[in-house]
């Protein structure tokens, strides 16, 4: 069993599966941190979440927001993204290194057939997750956009350790599910912490986030 274990962590440790195993082990500590409330996720907004978008003129666009574009990657948060991408590359890359990699000798080829194997995982990992989350995206189209403004004068909870001008987030009884809301507060000195209530004062339409004062005891 332990030599088992030792060969599975030898494994993960060879080139490319290395550069997998880091990115897993990322995610898994921001997914930590996340469900801590020590940060917030991020979505990666490339156009509408459910619209239909032009993948055949990227002229317009970067080079990597077009290769998201390109394979389909938007529309949900940025980190189920990088997580999906990740698993399904430390997969493909831990069977290449378990059943092609382990026969090629140490040297100048080793990498280059390494480095070439990278890319390729990493190209179908890519169009694999677009395949992924193509549903998931649909899914939230379909959902009634709600007037974000609407929420203002509304109070919520603090659900990360802290609120600042560029980090925060917060809880929203809608009378549902519930809502996690982008927050961000002007306060100086950062007194706004996890569990205190805070009043939505303004929607930033350019950054989908709120601006939050504390709810003032009565």
């Amino acid at each position: 069993m332990q030599e088992a274990f030792l060969v599975f962590i030898t494994k993960i440790s060879l080139y490319p599966t290395i550069i997998f195993t880091g990115l897993v082990m990322f995610v898994t500590l921001y997914w930590v941190v996340s469900l801590l409330g020590m940060t917030d996720m991020d979505s990666v907004d490339l156009g509408d979440a459910g619209g239909d978008v032009d993948v055949s003129n990227l002229s317009s666009t970067g080079f990597f927001t077009g290769l998201m574009l390109k394979f389909g990657l938007y529309g949900v948060p940025l980190i189920i993204i990088l997580s999906l991408i990740s698993l399904i590359g430390w997969l493909l890359s831990y069977l290449y290194t378990s059943f092609l990699h382990q026969n090629v000798d140490s040297g100048i080829l080793y990498y280059l057939f390494g480095t070439g194997a990278l890319i390729f995982v990493l190209v179908v990992s890519m169009w694999l997750t677009g395949l992924i989350i193509s549903p998931i995206r649909k899914n939230i189209a379909k959902i009634p956009k709600r007037n974000s403004s609407s929420n203002v004068g509304k109070i919520a909870v603090v659900r990360t350790l802290s609120v600042t001008d560029k980090h925060g987030e917060a809880a929203l009884n809608d009378g549902g599910a519930g809502l996690i809301l982008k927050i961000r507060s002007d306060m100086s000195d950062n007194q706004l912490k996890q569990g205190d209530k805070v009043v939505l004062v303004e929607y930033l339409d350019n950054t989908n986030t709120y601006r939050v004062t504390p709810v003032k005891d009565k």
